[in-house]
This record gives C-alpha cells, structure tokens and sequence, in this order.
C-alpha cells in the first residue's frame, strides 16, 4: 500500500541557521511536544545527527506504545531526518528542512511519509483521524518555536545568563527549565533527591539550608518547590506540610542567598492569588488588601520570609500565580476528565465565582520578562488579564468538547468531601487583574478563553 504523506511549512523571522541551530538544543524535544499528548522519554543520545536515537514511550488511549526513532540521515544547516525503528506506525520517516529566504528568514518544512497499522482497514478507520493530529500538532510545534526563537532575542540581550530553579521536576518547573534552555540561558536543576546529571543538584529543607556552591555564579534563582495544595485531603499534618514546604524553605534560601560573597541579582519566589480570599467580584491588582483564610495565611508568610533576601539587596519578585493551565497537568487535566468520559460536570452554585487563570506559555514567558526586567520587584500577579467565572469556563469546556456540562455537584457535597479545601480552591471568587505586567508592556500571547479555548484547553 501506498505512503500517506502530510507536510506543513511556515515562515520564521529567523536564519536558516537560528532555526536549524533550534533543534540542537537539548530541551528541543520537549518543548515540541504538545501538551495533550502523554509522552514519557525513556532513552535519548544527544544531538540531531545521523545514528542518534530518541526511545519515547506514547500514550495510545488506553495503552502505551513504545517507539524508537533514529536519525538516518543529516546535513548541517538545511535538514535531518528521523525515522521510526519500532512504533505506533507501520512506517513513519519525518524529514525537517530549513531554507533561507533571506539573511534573516527563513522557511521551515516538516515533510512526514507513513503507514498506518492494519493496511486498507486502518486508513479507513484512522486516516482522517491521523491527518487531523498532525495538523493540530505541527501548527503548536511552529508556534512554539516561533516564540522561542523571539524570547531567545531578548534573552541574548540580557545580562541574566545562569539561572538556578528550584522544584525543577514540577509541574511548573519542569516547563520552565525546558523553556529557559531553549531560549538559550543556562540552567541548574535543584531538587529533593540526589540527581548525578549535569547542572543538577539536591536540597532537603528538611534537612538543613541548601549548599552555597548550588547558587554560585548564578544571575537569577526560581523557587518553586512546595507541597501540592491540590493532592489529598487537607488534615492538620497535610497543612502544615503545605505552610512549612513553602516558608521555612524560602526563609532557609533567602538566609543562605543574603550570606552569598556574590549574590544572584534577583530572587523570584513562587506565590498564589490566594492570599486575595474570596472576594466575589471585587477587582484585585498587586496593591489590594489581603483577605482571609488558610492560603490568604500561607501565602502572606511566604512572601514575607522573603524578606532578607530584599534587605540584602537582592530584587525580589513575589510571582502571585493564577491557576495555571495545561492540559498536560495541574488544575485543568483533573477537570478535562469528566468531559472525556462525556460526563461534563459544574460544581456549586459556582456560575459567578471568578477564577483568574494563565495558560502555561504566557506564565513561562512572565517569568522571564520579570527576571529580565529590573523595574519589576515586590508581588506581582501572574494571571491573564481577563479572568472569567466559573459558568464561562466550563462553557469554553462544552466547546471544546461538544457537550453539555449536566452534572451538577453541590457545594455542601464538596465540603462534605473535600472540607476546607473545596471552599478556597473550587467555591472562592478571585477576580485578579495583572495591573504589573500590563504597566511594564507584557505581551499576553493567550489573554481570552473564549478567544483561545480550544489552544489550551485541548486543542492547539
């Protein structure tokens, strides 16, 4: 049987070169990768040359699929070529070229040749199907490097070359750090367990203060480790768990940072709109008061343990995260579950509570036009600026999915299972507005739901 073929081609305000360089880097894979796809990489050599070998194992609803794929064939500058050894397909070559238009664009071209598994039955049955994921993949593949390719611009003009994050194997963190190499910045990786790779390194609070030499020559320092606020019921031990991972872990980095000989130019320290309440429509920016409540308390003792870090000089940004939104994690992979069982769900009376969120590319790119920017200091609110309630956020839902949310959970259900945990993070009302960013010339590059429900809620 024939090859299926399918191509995808765009224009880059780039050179050849920036744009063949791109793939080179070692986070390449996976800031291609699209989030709505569960992918694991169990072995990869380094480089796009001819002989090197990714092994990935792909998530085929509802089983996993292992796929080996080798570089068959290289030319510096203008293409390379990979082609499945082992895999989902029956056969699968994907060739990437690069030509110049001019000295500083270029074209990149993705021409893929497949089979499908099953012969006649499975063009039949998956043809369209395939045809359709690969456009919606190829065209988040372009975007995604499209902008990096511009951030990497204002990262060259930057003086923050070497960045420390800490949490690097989160949600969040492991996003970033992805990110950050792919613009071009030097990245060490902190975590809890012992890691032997490169520009990686371990700290315990729980242990004691972190090692001075992790944070040595470093322009820029992330922390954003803590106990998750979303797993588990919250008893009096799995509390504390949540205020002592985030304040007595950044009054120990702050201590340690301040005593440094030559201390990074800038502390960024993770925090939550939570420390707002519920404050049904009242509209919030970075100088409204404080509300009330266990978040409200954590996340007022986190900033301020930030506080000797800000009196040794160094800038502090307090970043006040919205709910982040993926499909690959976090907060929206847990709700986009009812609705691909068709089992759409809302939840209390919940219609007018607000929800200020922030897809994931634009809290990544906050975060570096923040550490870039010496301006910036203090709390700042890294959320779109058009929050929504939740009755338009599961409308964007309905879209996406093409059904209708007919579930109804009560509050009192939610409470009755969840306790204080359903009223401050499903019930409250939080209507943030990122007054800072917008002030310092951020560009939001997904600011609506309705506008960009189907780029981060499921689709590209």
């Amino acid at each position: 049987m024939a090859k299926d073929v399918f191509e995808y081609a765009s224009e880059f305000t780039a050179s050849s070169k920036e744009v063949f360089d791109w793939h080179k880097i070692g986070s390449a894979f996976e800031r291609l990768s699209p989030p709505w796809d569960e992918v694991k990489i169990v072995e990869r050599s380094k480089g796009i040359e001819k002989g090197a070998r990714t092994i990935i194992d792909v998530r085929i609803w509802p089983i996993w699929k292992r796929w080996i794929a080798e570089h068959t064939d290289y030319t510096e500058g203008r293409s390379f070529t990979d082609t499945q050894i082992t895999g989902p397909f029956a056969y699968w070559q994907h060739q990437h070229r690069v030509s110049p238009l001019t000295p500083n664009t270029s074209t990149l071209t993705d021409h893929i040749e497949y089979k499908l598994p099953m012969g006649i039955l499975g063009k039949i049955f998956g043809g369209a199907m395939i045809k359709q994921k690969l456009e919606k993949m190829f065209r988040y593949r372009h975007e995604i490097m499209r902008a990096d390719l511009e951030d990497s611009i204002l990262a060259k003009e930057s003086p923050i070359k070497k960045v420390v994050v800490i949490g690097a194997s989160g949600f969040v963190g492991t996003n970033l750090c992805a990110y950050l190499d792919s613009i071009g910045l030097s990245v060490s990786k902190v975590g809890r367990k012992k890691n032997n790779t490169k520009n990686s390194a371990s700290w315990d609070p729980n242990l004691g203060d972190p090692e001075p030499e992790i944070f040595e020559n470093a322009d820029a320092v992330i922390h954003l480790a803590g106990e998750s606020i979303a797993e588990g019921i919250w008893t009096n031990a799995k509390k504390k768990r949540i205020r002592d991972s985030r304040v007595l872990s950044t009054t120990s980095l702050s201590k340690v940072l301040s005593g440094l000989k030559n201390p990074p130019k800038i502390l960024l320290c993770a925090s939550g709109t939570g420390i707002y309440g519920d404050r049904k429509d009242e509209l919030l920016d970075e100088n409204s008061a404080h509300g009330t409540g266990f978040l409200t308390e954590v996340a007022q003792e986190w900033e301020g343990a930030t506080e000797s870090a800000t009196k040794s000089g160094i800038r502090v940004v307090n970043m006040r995260f919205g709910i982040v939104l993926s499909p690959a994690g976090g907060a929206l992979k847990e709700l986009l579950i009812p609705f691909k069982m068709r089992m759409g769900a809302y939840w209390g009376k919940a219609s007018s509570a607000y929800m200020s969120w922030i897809a994931m590319d634009d809290l990544l790119g906050a975060i570096r036009f923040c550490m870039q920017n010496d301006n910036i200091n203090g709390p700042v609110n890294f959320v779109a600026p058009n929050p929504v309630t939740n009755y338009e956020f599961i409308r964007a839902l309905e879209k996406v999915f093409n059904q209708k949310a007919f579930l109804p959970v009560p509050s009192s259900l939610l409470k009755l299972f969840m306790g204080q945990k359903a009223q401050d993070l499903l019930l409250s009302s939080t209507r943030v507005h990122p007054k800072k960013l917008l002030e310092h010339k951020f560009e939001f590059r997904k600011y609506s739901i309705k506008r960009h429900s189907y780029q981060y809620l499921l689709l590209f």
